[in-house]
Order: C-alpha cells, then sequence, then structure tokens
C-alpha cells in the first residue's frame, strides 16, 4: 500500500492515497489543515467509526453523532499532544449512557487503530453527552 506525498510550494503538500483520494496539507496552517491537525482528525474519525459500528450491530437507531476533540499540549518543545479528550455527542432512539460509554470504550481500547497507535504517546479519555429527542 502506498501514498504519495508532492510538495505543492512553501510547506504545502498534495496527498494521494492508493485509492485515489486527494488531501491538501498545509504545515503553516494557512491553506489548509496541518499535519497533527490530520491526525487528531483521523484519531476522531476512527474513533467515531467504532461507535457507529456498534450501534449498527446492537440494532441501536443512530440519528445523529457527533466527536469533539479537545487536547493539550506538551510545554516543551517540540510541543507533542500530551492528552485529548473525545466528546461525543449522540442522538439514537433507546440508548443509555451506560451503553454509550461501553461503545466508546470498546472503539478506543479495542477496535480503533489509530487509538491503539496514539494510546502509548498520548492519554486518551472521553465524555458523553445524550441528546433527547
Amino acid at each position: 500500500m502506498t501514498i504519495n506525498v508532492t510538495w505543492q510550494n512553501d510547506c504545502r503538500f498534495q496527498v494521494v492515497t492508493e485509492a485515489g483520494f486527494e488531501v491538501f496539507i498545509d504545515a503553516d496552517n494557512k491553506s489548509a489543515p496541518c499535519p497533527t491537525e490530520i491526525l487528531l482528525s483521523a484519531l476522531g474519525s476512527c474513533s467515531a467509526t467504532d461507535v457507529t459500528l456498534y450501534f449498527k450491530d446492537n440494532d441501536i437507531e443512530l440519528k445523529s453523532l457527533n466527536n469533539r476533540l479537545t487536547y493539550q499540549l506538551t510545554k516543551t518543545e517540540p510541543r507533542l499532544y500530551k492528552s485529548v479528550n473525545l466528546h461525543f455527542s449522540i442522538e439514537a432512539k433507546g440508548v443509555s449512557e451506560t451503553l454509550l460509554n461501553k461503545a466508546i470504550e470498546e472503539a478506543i481500547n479495542k477496535y480503533c487503530h489509530v487509538c491503539l497507535m496514539l494510546q502509548p504517546a498520548m492519554h486518551i479519555s472521553h465524555s458523553v453527552e445524550i441528546i433527547n429527542s
């Protein structure tokens, strides 16, 4: 499998995946997300995918899902991610906070490849909000 990264100018790059999808990255964060934002985006979308699949596998009707990530950086250079909180806001028929927490904990600790790769280097926590319809 391959991903092709081509320099455009300054600190801007075009990324083309093996399937031909394009993403633009700007390390200066002027014209596109910077690489570390892309990394956190991968963490947020990967964990959200696994929560969504948990609901699907358990025949729970999902109406909406939002995963808002907040993070802390280390104080010294290079400023690395120290911790991140995944705040899931979910609207689903008949879901309890206990069930939602179980889905998220399984995503973070068992299924989400991005979480599993990043956890040795940073603390990943979560919080939940159930939106009543």
